[in-house]
């Protein structure tokens, strides 16, 4: 019963976020609150329920975004940008080229949440600019953050659960999930500058909106610029030793923020606007939708099934990169994870499969989830923030369309990275 239940309640709240006639942080956030009211997790107290719920995902997207937030307050993604504007001498092809890699190399220092929602203004400028809708290019910035993002341990949410389950550290990502990262940011800006860009005309006046051709006009104060980037560096420090220190990344993150805020004088509800919490609300949801698929005992089926083609590891590496990436762009990167790890984590304990597998598992989600609308938070955000923009909506479909081809790129790329340097 339970479990009709629990498979109704989830595949009904996915139906209602693609078919995006409500808000998909409210239809994840209730659905998550019906199976605790329905007593899925009666065999939690109900001070145990914060168990359910990865409050180092959570806390790590935080204190990044709060970071973020006060290095955007400083203008100096203002000035990356005039600085690139300018580099570029209006060419719109060669500027919205180099936005994509700054773009991706950002999603993986900060995290690809946080990346868009400071570069989206940006974006849209460029756009009105241009006279031309900002579609194209939000769609195409988006692409880039998710592959950038799966560079780093920081750099998507699916990445931080897969470390927390594994025990893979900040340096472990980057030296595996990295290059191939890397290298498909840099396919995928080519790509996108032959397919998507190549009829933009040039930007022949100047941005009205931007202080002028000094790109250091743009910054508002030096001094909390020179605080947050020190803090900032000392937190990507932080990650990389995280393991030797004995903290994890969430409580860097977190102490980071508490450092920028103490040190800049802010306070936190002057930065209570640019917190995400539609996407804080949807993890919590997506959370309690993944740690009900566990309890009632879905997770336990799967790994049973699965066993017998863990005894294959090369064959099993790709297959597990696809049946990943496939259910993150219906289901989500992040409760695809979610219910993945303890089917992984039983597979690698009692069938010897190598922790390599998790790379597969990184990459699969990061670039799969990239296909669709709910497939991660990082095109949730972005495209509210355009649909707000705009004052219209984009059509799952529509966006579908855009991102399918780069992202079947980007997923033969990685299975052939896989394949090579792990599976065979």
């Amino acid at each position: 019963m339970y479990v009709g239940f629990v498979v109704t309640v989830f595949v009904t709240a996915y139906v209602m976020i693609i078919i995006g006639k409500l808000n998909r942080s409210t239809i994840a956030f209730s659905a998550g609150m019906l199976l605790v009211f329905a007593k899925i997790f009666s065999e939690y107290e109900f001070e145990q329920i914060g168990e359910l719920i990865d409050f180092n995902t959570l806390g790590l997207l935080i204190g990044m975004m709060i970071i973020a937030s006060v290095i955007g307050g400083t203008g100096f993604f203002q000035y990356l940008s005039i600085s690139v504007i300018k580099l570029s001498k209006g060419r719109t092809r060669l500027l919205l080229f180099f936005l994509l890699l700054m773009v991706g190399v950002f999603s993986a220092l900060l995290d690809k949440v946080t990346t868009i929602i400071l570069f989206a203004p940006i974006l849209f400028l460029i756009a009105d600019s241009l006279g031309k809708s900002p579609i194209p290019i939000v769609f195409a910035s988006i692409m880039a953050a998710n592959i950038g993002g799966t560079a780093t341990l920081i750099g998507a949410p699916s990445n931080v659960l897969i470390g927390s389950a594994s025990h893979l550290g900040f340096v472990d990502f980057i030296t595996a999930t990295g290059p191939i990262a890397g290298v498909m940011l840099l396919l995928f800006a080519v790509y996108s500058d032959r397919k998507i860009f190549g009829k933009l005309a040039d930007i022949k006046a100047e941005l009205k909106e931007l202080p002028g051709k000094d790109p250091s006009r743009a910054i508002r104060s030096k001094r909390d610029l020179k605080i947050c980037l020190s803090v900032f560096a000392g937190v990507l420090i932080g990650f990389s030793f995280h393991e030797i220190l004995g903290y994890e990344p969430s409580v860097i993150a977190l102490g980071g923020a508490a450092a920028v805020l103490l040190l800049t004088r802010k306070s936190f509800s002057e930065l209570a606007t640019e917190i995400e919490w539609d996407t804080l609300l949807f993890f919590i949801g997506l959370f309690l939708l993944s740690s009900a698929l566990n309890v009632v005992g879905i997770a336990d089926i799967l790994s049973t099934n699965l066993s017998a083609l863990a005894l294959h590891d090369g064959f099993f590496h790709i297959f597990l990169l696809w049946i990943t990436a496939i259910l993150a762009a219906i289901f989500g990167a992040v409760p695809t994870v979610a219910v993945l790890i303890p089917i992984i984590r039983t597979i690698t304990m009692d069938y010897g499969t190598p922790l390599d597998i998790w790379w597969a598992i990184s990459i699969g989600a990061c670039f799969g989830g990239s296909i669709t609308i709910t497939g991660d938070a990082t095109n949730m955000v972005g495209l509210g923030m355009m649909e707000k923009y705009m004052k219209t909506r984009v059509t799952y479909f529509e966006f579908l369309k855009f991102s399918l081809p780069p992202a079947l790129i980007a997923l033969i790329g990685g299975t052939i990275y896989v394949a090579l340097r792990y599976a065979f």
